[in-house]
């Protein structure tokens, strides 16, 4: 199974991993949002799937994946939700590589 299969079957209430190079992350998707990839007037517009998954610990994340089915281009931001320095809470981006995500509980599916 790709990585790409993986990320688009996992579903709200999933477990899954995120594996970066400094960490692993484990967490239950608690929403999650799809878009496909269309063909616009500016030319071809990337897919998206967002994953929303909250860890044990209760810090969020926001895993966005951008992919193209035509062309070879995926590409995985991770955000956490924090407080900002002026006080308030949002989405601010952690800038690590994502390496790989698994739903621990799926495996290989045939």
């Amino acid at each position: 199974m790709t990585d790409q299969q993986t990320i688009l079957a996992l579903e709200c209430t999933d477990p899954v991993q995120i594996h970066t190079q400094k960490r692993t992350l484990t967490g239950i998707v608690y929403q999650c949002e799809h878009s496909e990839p269309t063909l616009s007037c500016r030319g071809p517009e990337p897919g998206e799937h967002v994953l929303y998954v909250a860890t044990p610990s209760n810090d969020l994340y926001r895993l966005q994946y951008h992919y193209y089915d035509e062309y070879e281009y995926t590409e995985a931001d991770l955000d956490h939700y924090g407080r900002t320095p002026s006080g308030s809470y949002a989405w601010l981006r952690t800038y690590a590589t994502v390496e790989c995500i698994v739903n621990p509980n799926g495996g290989e599916q045939a």
